[in-house]
């Protein structure tokens, strides 16, 4: 059993996990991780189960880095502002919502996860290691930038991920592809097409537009002739940066952070073990004895390594003598890790038992922890002292602003009373602008009704965790109706446009109809628009030569008669048009070997498991007790 389960760890698990989790942070939600936030308000609840709004915005905060991060690596002049805040938010509780319902979906179907195997992740996972070897404070450094509390609420978020990764992999693991679907598949990915194609080319110089087309059209499309509704825009910007300047450390405040950060670091252990299952076919009292046996070969003097090789049934550890490597108090299942705490080094445990039977554990080394010094850590230490005086002074100063902007009628005395300067923004429509204005938030207050139409000031919009601005309209710039001479031209071309479409689509019409009742013949057709037809042979749907359009067009035509081609036409992106001669359809008479490929049976059984469980989801959150608030 435990062999098994260190087998998937180290495949799909560890996938899941580490590279999920651990590496890229893609915590999408954590329902339930802690209850330290359970005097908030709800945001929603699942079956009963609550999702704070702590939870909720420790989730929205987490996926925002994770989004800015991925965006600026694909453009380093991403403006983080861009994001709306506000979808965000829902899109991020509508995954808490189905996170929660899958756990528990899970639970129901009594998958579960052991202590054991969740230790061995952490203790094993690259960004917890310091030169190959655990290392708690990087553990705590790494976990306090997911913005997760405690190591508890990093071991319920694994636990929970293991579990999703257990319900998920028993639906994709487990479908399969039957073999008349390989070979459908194999067929319709195998099957080739012979045609020729030839181009009807738009024809727009020789259309005409009349005044009374272009009145008519301007008259029917009114709201496309608008000017833009656009706003000047007065903001007060207040940046939790500007206050750093403004604190000064106490040097006693930074001695005592010191003293407490370094009172934090604890010393590490190393272990060996020798496990003795408890299984159906190993009773308790079978076990006991086992390892009671092996302890006493231990005192008699025999090699623990040797011992370790003979009796251990954890496969994993016994080709290094049991060696479970370094780890700090609180890693293990409690029963082990208390008896592991009171060894002296090279000292073997009494017999103990833990969920997985009974153990031996040896300390093989006992590694203090290094003390860097006050200079070192000066840089660091300075920074958090700031920054919590920075964060009391910012929110107070966010709590002053928002009151005095309610109770003021412009920005004049806000920006008195904190020393800011009123900036300008605009003129800017409701798509934005550029700084302030392309944040869609800003953007969403500018045209509110309160702000637009009645002339007060804007709430303070928090637009991230160290920016909060305030707006009102200076001057609002109405939407109106743009005259049809300044139009008309515009119209003229969207008509001709239109028109030529039309004209051609309908000669590619007659065209196909003529050779269909073969009243022409394709040279004919050739000769009548001035091209040449192009032959192609033997192409399949992954042609990377040919375009989409027209291959999605060839490939759906119904299969020729023998020796009767069949005709048809697609129009291309210009408006212009392909008219299309299909010769033959050809599928190769044997596939057995193609569709038997691991390629079709991948494809088609891993098609097959995501919709099976994308179905489950569907019935758990059908039958779920949901409610938002």
């Amino acid at each position: 059993m435990l062999q098994r389960m260190r087998d998937n760890a180290q495949s799909w698990v560890a996938k899941v996990i580490v590279g999920v989790i651990v590496l890229i942070f893609a915590l999408t939600g954590w329902e339930s991780i802690s209850r330290f936030g359970s005097n908030e308000q709800n945001a929603a609840a699942v079956n009963g189960t609550e999702i704070t709004k702590f939870e909720l915005e420790q989730a929205v905060g987490l996926q925002r880095r994770q989004l800015v991060q991925q965006l600026q690596q694909l453009n380093d002049n991403f403006d983080p502002n861009m994001i709306d805040d506000a979808l965000l938010r829902e899109s991020v509780l509508d995954g808490l919502i189905e996170r929660a319902v899958l756990v528990e979906g899970a639970r129901d179907f009594d998958l579960r996860v052991s202590e054991a195997m969740i230790d061995r992740l952490i203790l094993s996972t690259p960004d917890f290691q310091v030169d190959g070897e655990f290392d708690a404070n990087r553990f705590d450094i790494v976990i306090r930038n997911m913005g997760l509390a405690s190591r508890m609420a990093f071991r319920d978020l694994v636990r929970q991920e293991l579990l999703l990764a257990q319900l998920r992999n028993a639906f994709e693991a487990t479908a399969f592809a039957t073999k008349n679907e390989q070979i459908q598949l194999a067929r319709l990915e195998e099957q080739t097409r012979d045609f020729a194609v030839i181009e009807l080319p738009i024809q727009r110089d020789e259309i005409n537009v009349t005044e009374e087309e272009i009145e008519t059209y301007y008259t029917a499309n009114a709201e496309q002739f608008m000017t833009e509704e656009q706003v000047v825009l007065e903001a007060l910007t207040l940046s939790r940066n500007d206050f750093f300047d403004q604190v000064q450390v106490d040097e006693q405040a930074l001695q005592a952070l010191y003293e407490r950060e370094i009172g934090n670091l604890t010393e590490q252990r190393r272990a060996s073990h020798i496990l003795v299952e408890v299984t159906d076919e190993v009773s308790e009292e079978q076990a006991l004895e086992t390892i009671t046996a092996a302890r006493q070969r231990l005192e008699e003097g025999e090699a623990f390594a040797q011992v370790v090789d003979d009796v251990s049934d954890d496969i994993g550890t016994a080709a290094t003598g049991g060696d479970l490597g370094y780890s700090v108090q609180g890693s293990f299942d409690p029963a082990f890790d208390e008896a592991l705490f009171a060894l002296e080094q090279g000292e073997v445990s009494e017999p103990v038992r833990t969920s997985f039977g009974y153990h031996l554990i040896k300390l093989t080394d006992v590694a203090a922890p290094e003390l860097p010094s006050l200079e070192s850590m000066r840089e660091g230490l300075e920074a958090e002292l700031k920054a919590e005086q920075v964060e009391r002074q910012y929110v107070e100063a966010s709590r002053e602003l928002a009151n005095l902007v309610y109770e003021s009628p412009d920005l004049a005395e806000p920006a008195r009373a904190l020393n800011l300067e009123i900036e300008t923004i605009g003129p800017v429509g409701r798509e934005g602008g550029e700084g302030l204005a392309a944040n869609p938030r800003v953007m969403a207050a500018a045209f509110d009704e309160e702000v637009l139409q009645d002339g007060l000031n804007s709430q303070l919009l928090e637009l991230d965790a160290d920016t909060s601005v305030v707006i009102r309209v200076k001057e609002h710039m109405r939407a109106k109706q743009r005259p049809l001479e300044e139009v008309s031209e515009d119209i003229a071309d969207t008509l001709r446009f239109e028109k030529a479409v039309d004209q051609t689509r309908e000669q590619a019409e007659e065209l196909v109809a003529a050779l269909e009742a073969d009243s022409t013949q394709p040279a004919d057709v050739a000769e009548r628009i001035g091209g040449s037809w192009n032959n192609h042979e033997a192409i399949n749907r992954s042609n990377n030569e040919l375009p989409r359009t027209l291959l999605r067009s060839v490939f759906a035509m119904p299969r020729p008669s023998e020796g009767e081609p069949v005709y048809g036409h697609a129009r291309q992106p210009d408006g212009s048009q392909w008219i299309v001669e299909l010769r033959g359809v050809a599928t190769p008479e044997s596939l057995q070997e193609t569709a038997e490929s691991e390629l079709f049976q991948r494809y088609i059984s891993g098609q097959s498991g995501t919709q099976d469980f994308t179905a489950l989801q569907e019935s758990l959150k059908e039958r779920a007790e949901i409610e938002r608030f």
